[in-house]
């Protein structure tokens, strides 16, 4: 299993951002982890986000696609995160 960098960001306080998130092979199972660290100036909770894996889809090509959520719950502070895809092979091509 590999792990994958996809994106990095920012979230304001109580806000949430969604990405469809596409060019993995039909051969691949994938699941996705974010490591969140607090924007400058952060008061308690410090840094808490929540990831959600939603819908995964076929193209037409046989490469597979998949949306994602990532909340930002701290009720003060902006968070940064970098989204990770660990991606396994399976089978053949």
């Amino acid at each position: 299993m590999t792990a994958r960098f996809i994106l990095f960001g920012a979230i304001k306080p109580n806000q949430s951002a969604s990405w469809f998130i596409h060019g993995f092979e039909k051969h691949e199972a994938v699941s996705f982890s974010i490591v969140v660290r607090p924007g400058s100036g952060a008061r308690p909770p410090v840094a808490h986000a929540v990831l959600t894996q939603g819908d995964s889809y076929q193209h037409v090509d046989g490469t597979q696609a998949y949306k994602i959520n990532i909340q930002n719950k701290a009720p003060f502070n902006w968070i940064w995160y970098d989204l990770l895809a660990l991606v396994e092979s399976w089978g053949l091509t």
